[in-house]
């Protein structure tokens, strides 16, 4: 492994970095500082006598363990009206929210919905329950304004805790401001949900994971490609360690998985590899996945046939410009006839013609442009562009070419031969009026 995909590994699993002003840390504005979180509470109420689902969203509070004081009743001074906001209340556990979720609020976005399990009591250890009452299952999704990350908390209310005896979240209609303590007991993190990357470069799909007790995980990998193909890239089953590699080229840190990286990377990457991977933790019977968006991207050359051009006046000539390798297809070019004077717009070449796409070995794709120039005196100097723009670039890629016209010789040739055709007739007029005069000119005999 090389070493920006170590250090990247470790980075991922470490803790952030808190922000710092002349080495002091400044107060009151990273979710580990204030331990409190505004989120949206979302449900679902099913419409009466039709087959459809209403949402229901209330304003919520995520509140992590040590937030709460003696006065606990008295809503927070940054709260929204304390009618209609639902409070839910992280216990303390061996489960670090804080060490995967550390940055300032306001780029911070929460919703909490309900994790059905199906009407089945879901056995985790550690965790008191009633067979006759079920557990209520949460998620409490927080995503990186700047999709930097994406992290699911699972929160359970045990059914034999006295919260729960009193009410559950799922009770609560809307409207209504309630507290709840829950248990943070599993966690996914995954780095951002899109990436791109050139060809045959290192793809590190960042993946980790925690769970409150030590337990065996499996984990799957999953590629869907455009079409909706799905294709299994690697497995691993903690419970008897084995090992399913579909691709030689994909590779996960088997000795990293107990400290909970489920990363995978992906060697030397094409065309074939883009598409959306599904990193699927299962624990126990619970089940999360979470989607990272590969695109390929490559950048194209451009060339022109051509640096300086000299021409004739009157002369025509192809301008050709070749964009080649790159990808996705998706490429617009231009040619532009740059102005002679300093301050103008150049102009836009309008008869121009584009090949059709050709699909390289390497999955890329190349085609050409160019148009017909005739060459005329005021084009003499004139610098002519070929802009390229792709997805790929930051900035549009632009190359020139410069015109050189010369006046045509043919007029000349067309004087000096008109000249020598006068000059032929004038000499036959004075060599038929010498004979003639020779003629009349009378004998001497």
């Amino acid at each position: 492994m090389n070493f920006k995909i170590s250090m990247a590994v470790c980075c991922f699993l470490c803790t952030g970095i808190l922000k710092h002003h002349h080495g002091v840390a400044t107060a009151g504005s990273t979710f580990s500082q204030s331990r409190q979180l505004s989120c949206l509470f979302e449900t679902t109420e099913t419409i009466p006598l039709l087959t459809e689902f209403k949402y229901i969203r209330q304003n919520a509070w995520l509140l992590l363990s040590g937030t709460e004081s003696k006065d606990t009743e008295r809503p927070h001074p940054e709260n929204p009206s304390a009618a209609d906001t639902i409070t839910f209340i992280v216990q303390k556990s061996s489960l670090d929210i804080l060490q995967h979720v550390d940055e300032d609020t306001d780029q911070l976005e929460c919703k909490i919905s309900r994790y059905f399990t199906d009407n089945t009591q879901i056995l985790w250890p550690g965790l008191q329950t009633q067979l006759h009452k079920l557990d209520s299952w949460f998620t409490g999704t927080i995503k990186h304004l700047a999709d930097k990350f994406t992290v699911t908390v699972f929160l359970v209310q045990s059914s034999a805790s006295k919260e729960a005896e009193i009410r559950s979240p799922e009770d609560v209609s809307e409207g209504n401001a309630e507290r709840f303590y829950l248990s943070g007991v599993f966690l996914v993190r995954t780095g951002p949900s899109l990436i791109q990357s050139g060809l045959n470069k290192d793809v590190l799909l960042s993946c980790a994971f925690s769970v409150d007790h030590h337990t065996d995980v499996t984990i799957k990998w999953l590629l869907q490609q455009k079409g909706g193909h799905k294709s299994l890239i690697f497995t691993y089953n903690g419970s008897t360690g084995q090992v399913e590699h579909k691709d030689k080229r994909a590779e996960m840190f088997l000795a990293e998985i107990p400290k909970g990286n489920a990363s995978l990377l992906l060697r030397t990457v094409g065309v074939k590899d883009a598409g959306t991977y599904s990193c699927s933790i299962l624990v126990s019977s619970v089940l999360w996945a979470q989607n990272i968006q590969l695109e390929i991207v490559e950048k194209p050359t451009v060339t022109l046939n051509a640096d300086v051009l000299s021409l004739v006046e009157g002369d025509e000539h192809k301008l050709v410009c070749d964009i080649s390798h790159f990808y996705p297809h998706d490429a617009e070019t231009q040619w532009l006839r740059e102005p002679m004077e300093q301050g103008m717009l150049p102009h836009v070449v309008t008869h121009v013609v584009s090949s059709s796409h050709r699909q390289n070995s390497d999955g890329t794709y190349s085609y050409s442009s160019y148009f017909l120039l005739t060459a005329s005196l005021r084009d003499d100097g004139r610098r002519y562009t070929c802009r390229v723009e792709h997805q790929s670039l930051k900035h549009p890629i632009k190359k020139s070419l410069t015109v050189k016209v010369t006046e045509s010789t043919s007029a000349t040739w067309f004087l000096v031969i008109l000249f020598v055709l006068l000059a032929g007739c004038l000499v036959v007029m004075l060599c038929y009026l010498y004979q003639g005069m020779s003629t009349n000119k009378p004998k001497p005999y």
